[in-house]
């Protein structure tokens, strides 16, 4: 199974290499002909039927996780099955900066009202006009929440890859990304000030 990690939906360029960067990771290509999609695993997992679940990886799989869409708390929840019931996961952690990530999401908002966007997505936007510090804060939680529960994952391999860079890296160069550094305190003060919004992305 391997899992495609994105804080974003996945650019032109992105897809463009995607391909070249999979077969250095020597994934078969039978495993990139099943898409995996949410919206049919989120009907097995109400109708209790792990079974499956199981079933759809008996020839492997793949799957676009997007960190910041809806409904985070049971798609990790069928993610975690997902990985228990592979005999191997490799994660490719798509990753983007802050600035640009901003940009995008208000470009789909300004060019298409009537997207499909995150309430996550639509309340940062609205932060980041109001407050930028608070939002890249915001962001910077998401970031780490999402690493972490990789970390408490059965994973097979973690390959981290900046959106627009050329090669993977073991960990994400967190100053060009435009993450802040939080101590203990402002965690704290975070997760109590925006708790309705951080709650849709732990």
């Amino acid at each position: 199974m391997v899992n495609l990690g994105s804080f974003n939906k996945f650019d032109r360029e992105t897809l463009q290499n995607l391909r070249v960067r999979l077969k250095k990771c020597k994934i078969k290509g039978r495993v990139l002909r099943n898409r995996l999609r949410l919206s049919a695993l989120r009907k097995d997992w109400n109708a209790c039927e792990a079974g499956k679940i199981q079933k759809r990886l008996d020839r492997g799989g793949y799957l676009h996780f997007d960190v910041t869409g809806r409904q985070q708390r049971l798609k990790r929840k069928i993610l975690y099955e997902l990985m228990q019931s592979a005999d191997q996961v490799i994660v490719l952690n798509i990753v983007v900066g802050f600035e640009q990530w901003i940009e995008f999401n208000t470009f789909r908002r300004d060019q298409d009202p009537e997207c499909s966007i995150s309430s996550f997505v639509k309340a940062m936007l609205k932060l980041n006009a109001r407050d930028p510090l608070a939002a890249r804060r915001c962001y910077t939680y998401a970031f780490d929440r999402w690493e972490h529960y990789l970390e408490l994952s059965p994973l097979f391999k973690w390959l981290t890859i900046e959106s627009r860079q050329a090669k993977f890296n073991q960990q994400a160069d967190r100053d060009r990304l435009g993450l802040v550094k939080l101590t203990p305190l402002q965690l704290a003060w975070l997760k109590i000030r925006f708790a309705f919004l951080l709650a849709k992305v732990s």
